[in-house]
């Protein structure tokens, strides 16, 4: 399978489950994607190809392929664990019948997220990296709650409080690695 085709799937389908819409085309698709139901169908198949050769689990609900499309779908989502949890058992149940309670869901995606490395693509000699501040909270609501996650920093000339996305991309910009700093940062 050519992991550009999966990574611009990706990319593509951002905006297309960011507005919820029924009907949409893709830029560059030649055949629409009509519904969200056959984007998690032909987003399962990729990954499914890719994950063939792992072995489930007896005890497990969920097989590694669906394990991983729904990590990958939540990550497209944008949304927190529970809106995330209520959009998928409310909208598309069916498509996983055994899927299980919310808590335990979000620890199956914790343990196996080392399952989506492969899908990066290989690094070349040439690569870009950079970093991006993601803003959480204004930077006046900081201390507000001892569960605070992220830390005041400066990004992009201005203060946030929130954490940094590193992107490592290769030469035709495919993603090679990611990383998350959600303390003071530095770049």
């Amino acid at each position: 399978m050519n992991l550009i085709v999966l990574v611009g799937l990706l990319v593509m389908a951002i905006h297309f489950l960011h507005a919820g819409r029924k009907r949409a085309t893709l830029p560059g698709a030649e055949v629409s994607m009509t519904t969200t139901i056959e984007f998690i169908t032909a987003l399962f198949c990729q990954v499914d190809d890719h994950l063939s050769g792992l072995p489930k689990h007896p005890e497990a609900h969920l097989w590694p392929s669906e394990v991983v499309t729904l990590g990958l779908l939540h990550a497209l989502k944008g949304v927190g664990n529970r809106p995330f949890y209520r959009w998928l058992t409310r909208d598309y149940r069916a498509l996983f019948p055994r899927l299980p309670e919310r808590t335990r869901l979000f620890r199956l995606l914790k343990t196996h997220q080392d399952w989506t490395q492969v899908f990066l693509a290989a690094p070349t000699v040439l690569g870009v990296i950079d970093t991006y501040g993601i803003e959480l909270i204004h930077p006046m609501r900081e201390g507000r709650s001892p569960q605070q996650i992220g830390r005041k920093g400066v990004s992009n000339h201005r203060w946030i409080v929130g954490g940094k996305l590193c992107l490592l991309l290769n030469q035709w910009g495919l993603i090679v690695g990611v990383g998350v700093c959600h303390r003071q940062c530095r770049g």
